[in-house]
C-alpha cells in the first residue's frame, strides 16, 4: 500500500477513536475503514505510533498529554513577500505558546518597505493597504520576544523561518537560542516513504481542513496539528520532551 494512503488510513482510525473516545476492537476499526472480510491483516499494519494496542485499540494520548509536562512549546510561522532573507521582508508573524496547560496566541502584520507583489497578496489574502499602518518587524518582536524565553520552538522549514527572524533578532540584541524542532524532520521520521513533507502535503495525508490562503496563525495551528500527530508516532507510548526527539 502506498505510504500516502497508509498513513491516510491510520489518521482516519485515530479519528475514529477519538470520536468514540473508548478503545474499540480491531472488527470496529475495520467497519471505520468499509472492509468486508478479514479485518485483522490489513488494519493491524496501519496501527503506528499513536495507537495502544491490546484486547482492544486506544490512544496513547488518552494516557499522556502534549506538550511534555514542564516543557514550554512556541509554535512559530512568518508570511514574507519572498523566498530570500535579506532581499524580501516578512509581513505577518504568527505564534502559539504551550506550557502547563495554558495557551496564548500571538498575531501582528508587519509593515514592510515596499508593498507585496500581486502574486503574494493572492497567496497570502494580505493586501498593501493593510500593512501601511501596522508595525514595523522591530515593534513585532520586541513584543513577542517574551514568549519565546525558555521555549522549544516548533517550525515547518525552520531553516526559512530562522533565516528572517536571526539577523533582526541580533541586530535588535536579542539572541534565538531555543532548542528548535522542525515537524518537516520530524514528519520524515514519523512517515517515511511520502512523496513531499510540505505544510500542504503533511495536511492532506493527516486530513486537515483545507486552506484558503496562507496566513500565519493558521499555519501555525496547521503546524501544530502536525506536531501533535508525529510527537504520539515517534512517542509510542513512552512520553519524553518533544525536544528530545528533535535531537
Amino acid at each position: 500500500m502506498e505510504a500516502f494512503f497508509r498513513h491516510r488510513l491510520a489518521t482516519r482510525l485515530a479519528r475514529r477513536l477519538r470520536a468514540e473516545g473508548r478503545p474499540l476492537p480491531l472488527p470496529a476499526l475495520g467497519e471505520a475503514l468499509g472492509l468486508r472480510g478479514p479485518v485483522e491483516p490489513v488494519v493491524r499494519p496501519l496501527l503506528d505510533g499513536r495507537f495502544r494496542l491490546g484486547e482492544e485499540v486506544g490512544l496513547w494520548e488518552w494516557h499522556y498529554p502534549f506538550p511534555y509536562p514542564g516543557e514550554a512549546v512556541v509554535v512559530l510561522d512568518l508570511e514574507t513577500t519572498g523566498l530570500s532573507p535579506g532581499l524580501n521582508e516578512v509581513i505577518e508573524v504568527g505564534l502559539v505558546r504551550l506550557e502547563q496547560g495554558e495557551r496564548r496566541s500571538f498575531q501582528s502584520l508587519v509593515r514592510p518597505s515596499r508593498p507585496p507583489s500581486p502574486f503574494i497578496e493572492r497567496l497570502t489574502g494580505i493586501r498593501a493597504w493593510e500593512l501601511e499602518e501596522a508595525p514595523s518587524l522591530e515593534e513585532v518582536l520586541e513584543k513577542a520576544y517574551p514568549l519565546l524565553r525558555g521555549a522549544t520552538l516548533v517550525i515547518q522549514n525552520a531553516s526559512f523561518d530562522l533565516g528572517f527572524l536571526r539577523p533582526v533578532l541580533e541586530g535588535m540584541g536579542y539572541s534565538l537560542e531555543n532548542p528548535v524542532v522542525d515537524t518537516l524532520r520530524l514528519a520524515k521520521r514519523a512517515m517515511p516513504g511520502l512523496r513531499r513533507y510540505g505544510l500542504d502535503a503533511l495536511s492532506q495525508v493527516l486530513e486537515l481542513p483545507p486552506r484558503e490562503a496562507h496566513r500565519a496563525l493558521g499555519d501555525v495551528e496547521r503546524t501544530l496539528a502536525v506536531a501533535y500527530e508525529v510527537y504520539y508516532m515517534l512517542t509510542s507510548g513512552i512520553p519524553r520532551p518533544l525536544v528530545d526527539l528533535g535531537r
